[in-house]
């Protein structure tokens, strides 16, 4: 591309033309082919070509299919900003977004799931920043506002789990609550969040929560609903067990919420009638339950089980820890990571209810993390590598207990059964930080 230079009067130039000039109409549908990305940097060409995104903008026209980026904070820009790099093409965008202030939770339609100091979860969107807030945490079927054993605020979760009294020899229920510190409850209370549709698209949008204890389920529909619904195990839901999901997606195909067990048992959830209605689709898979697990859907509809694998080592390089940190009673080891060391894919026979092991996926790429899991044709994006997955941190413990230790992101080869860094593929300008852990995320001006 020939070198671009703007005036004084702010116009845009190339190689002595005025591209100025152009009739907004032909700027605005140039903007509609854009990547959102893209079309943002447009704003600041010059004067004639903000106005013309400001049209774009207020046409509310749909973007193009995105590739995703990674967002993250870092120490090289102001605590006030946060960057986009494309995982496809290597650009970096600075938005000014104050992530490092804010824990991600999860993503989905361009939005972010975030929490705010009272742990209660707002919907943003870190492009246009739209903010939607969702629920409190008091609104879940088992949260209480309390005190803890100092008489400060706290939360109570009466998590009602069974446990064995040995002096009795049977299973006891304990009513006790949990107490959990207010600022630090979100560290312990979610799991995972699922979107039905964008947030823009208001009451078509219902939020499925998974949560303590273990993976509970509930949702909330925006718009309407001002308390999160539990959807109860048993024969007035259909759902087979209490808690134990670790993973869920919505398919626009059916309509239907998907929900995975730890165990790699699957079942549907549909929340369109005037009550939840679950089915059990597979019970647990043999030498399941270690591996993390994501629920993917093609663009061509099959269901996928990803089964990742992770184990502990020690790097050679300390990460940097502030002291106050240290002095913790659990004062992180500097050195240990949380490494990727397997992947396997799985294909969901919804009629057979059964899986299939697949070896590899040679048309697409897989974007895992906190992120709502993608699955993308490499076709329509040029830049991704094929029969890989786009990885993040997302363990709980490890991400929110040891905030300062290493991130894993990088790209596992299914093929090579190995992991790349992801800088080494796609140059990172600015180093991210370890906290909050880098997610992946379309982006969206709506």
């Amino acid at each position: 591309m020939e070198p671009e230079r703007v005036d004084g009067s702010g116009s845009a130039h190339i190689a002595g033309r005025d591209w100025s000039r152009l009739p907004e109409d032909i700027l605005v549908s140039f903007l509609r082919a854009l990547p959102v990305a893209d079309a943002v940097r447009s704003g600041a060409v010059c004067t004639s070509w903000n106005a013309a995104y400001a049209t774009f903008r207020r046409l509310h026209v749909p973007s193009p299919r995105q590739p995703p980026c990674l967002l993250y904070a870092s120490d090289s820009l102001d605590p006030g900003a946060a960057v986009l790099h494309c995982a496809a093409t290597g650009a970096a965008l600075r938005i000014p977004f104050p992530l490092a202030r804010r824990p991600l939770l999860g993503s989905g339609h361009g939005w972010l799931v975030t929490a705010d100091e009272a742990s209660n979860l707002h919907l943003v969107n870190p492009v246009t920043r739209a903010q939607v807030a969702l629920p409190p945490i008091t609104a879940i079927h088992h949260v209480k506002m309390g005190t803890d054993e100092q008489g400060d605020p706290a939360y109570k979760v009466y998590e009602n789990l069974p446990e064995f009294d040995y002096r009795k020899g049977q299973f006891e229920i304990d009513h006790e609550p949990t107490i959990l510190e207010i600022d630090r409850a979100h560290e312990f209370m979610y799991y995972r969040v699922a979107l039905s549709a964008s947030p823009s698209a208001g009451r078509a949008c219902v939020v499925l929560l998974l949560h303590m204890p273990q993976g509970e389920v509930s949702f909330a529909r925006l718009g309407d609903d001002d308390r999160w619904t539990w959807v109860a195990p048993g024969d007035g839901t259909g759902l087979p067990w209490r808690y134990g999901y670790r993973d869920a997606l919505y398919s626009a195909a059916d309509g239907l919420f998907y929900l995975l067990g730890y165990d790699a048992s699957l079942c549907s959830l549909d929340l369109n009638g005037s009550s939840p209605a679950a089915r059990k689709i597979i019970n647990n898979v043999p030498k399941s339950a270690t591996p993390t697990k994501y629920l993917v859907q093609t663009p061509a509809g099959d269901i996928l089980q990803v089964w990742r694998l992770r184990d502990y080592a020690h790097s050679l390089t300390p990460v940097d820890i502030p002291p106050d940190y240290m002095d913790d009673e659990w004062a992180p080891d500097p050195c240990l990571e949380l490494n990727t060391v397997d992947m396997q894919v799985y294909k969901v026979d919804l009629h057979g209810q059964r899986v299939e092991l697949m070896k590899s996926l040679p048309d697409y790429a897989l974007f895992l993390g906190f992120n709502g899991s993608m699955c993308l044709p490499v076709k329509d994006f040029p830049g991704l590598k094929p029969n890989c997955a786009y990885i993040t941190d997302d363990s709980v413990e490890y991400v929110n207990i040891k905030k300062y230790n290493r991130r894993e992101v990088g790209i596992w080869s299914m093929a090579e059964q190995s992991m790349l860094k992801l800088v080494d593929v796609s140059p990172v300008i600015y180093p991210w930080l370890n906290w909050p852990s880098p997610i992946w995320i379309k982006p969206s001006l709506f």
